[in-house]
């Protein structure tokens, strides 16, 4: 029977390679162009929460078939190909976007923790850092404003994990038809030595 080792192996090299780049992405600083048409200088994943949750899952063979799947936490699909706000769409086509800008719960705390991973401080109508004790509600208030200003903005579009697949994509082929080829000749072997 002919094993598939070789096609596996260069799989789940190209699964890793993939993964590698787009961690470098995410940990990268790079223009950005806005949903509004302004471009930015920033690194994509403030926390490391999204990088860290990059991996590669097992191999497994469905039906003939061998698969490689990357895992990753479920926001990484709305950072990779952008929302569209409900004020300004993204610049190339994106399956997601925001219907209206009511803004629930989940959403406000998802902010508001975001807000304690990068230290924001709070200012006042000058312009100034407020000093002496500010209160949790300042901050709700602070995390509810930023969340709706994100539904009508929109998610930026950053392609982390499109990117490095596309080019992956490309060089595929090749380096299958090489492994597949590397396969059958282990496999003409074993039979040559049975037939003797």
């Amino acid at each position: 029977m002919l094993k598939l080792d070789n096609m596996k192996m260069a799989l789940n090299k190209a699964a890793q390679e993939i993964v590698r780049q787009a961690k470098l992405n995410l940990g990268a600083t790079q223009t950005i162009v806005q949903n509004d048409g302004k471009s930015v200088r920033k690194r994509i994943d403030a926390s490391g929460n999204l990088r860290n949750s990059l991996k590669t899952s097992p191999l497994m063979q469905e039906g003939g078939e061998l698969t490689i799947g990357i895992l990753m936490d479920y926001y990484g699909a709305f950072i990779d190909k952008g929302v569209s706000g409900t004020r300004h769409s993204t610049p190339e086509p994106s399956p997601y976007s925001f219907k209206n800008e009511g803004v629930g719960i989940g959403m406000q705390y998802s902010i508001f923790e975001w807000m304690r991973t990068k230290r924001i401080r709070l200012r006042d109508v000058g312009g100034q850092f407020k000093k002496g004790k500010i209160t949790e509600k300042s901050y709700e208030s602070l995390a509810y404003v930023i969340a709706r200003s994100v539904k009508r903005k929109g998610i930026n579009q950053t392609h982390f994990i499109t990117n490095p697949f596309n080019l992956m994509n490309e060089q595929l082929p090749e380096l299958l038809q090489e492994a597949l080829t590397l396969d059958i000749e282990k496999y003409l072997i074993s039979l040559k030595e049975v037939k003797e």
